[in-house]
């Protein structure tokens, strides 16, 4: 008694996997572009809100990314060399810090006892955050 069989050729899988691994690298590349390009705007809406009085402060506000290779972020003005943001840990590119190391930082952005509050980085950050989530949303419609 012979045995019922079906066979399925199927065609063209190396093409569909080459093809979803292209797919997986240009978005990841984009989603990177835009969290990059957000963390750019937050640090210059900090620096323009960043009180000043010296510049340290404002100069040490830098963006940095997860691969960029940038130690300690960029520094400008009156910052020190080892002011602004390190290496974040995470997936090249898609880990994006922005801040200062400087000292006193946290004091002028949630103030003390003696001291208001005069913030900086926060507002910046609450200005732009809704622009990642939008922008990123655009490249998974295309």
């Amino acid at each position: 008694m012979a045995k019922d069989r079906i066979t399925i050729k199927v065609e063209g899988v190396q093409e569909a996997i080459a093809k979803l691994k292209n797919y997986q690298v240009v978005k990841k590349e984009a989603c990177s572009n835009i969290l990059k390009t957000v963390g750019f705007k937050i640090e210059t809406d900090a620096k323009r809100k960043s009180p000043v009085d010296t510049g340290r402060l404002m100069g040490s506000v830098s963006t940095n990314w997860s691969g960029s290779g940038l130690p300690e972020g960029k520094t400008g003005g009156q910052a020190k060399s080892g002011d602004g943001v390190g290496q974040p840990g995470g997936p090249k590119g898609l880990a994006v810090v922005v801040g200062t190391n400087v000292k006193y930082a946290p004091y002028q952005e949630f103030g003390t006892r003696k001291m208001s509050a005069r913030p900086y980085l926060f507002p910046a950050y609450h200005k732009n955050e809704g622009e990642v989530a939008r922008e990123i949303s655009k490249v998974f419609k295309k």
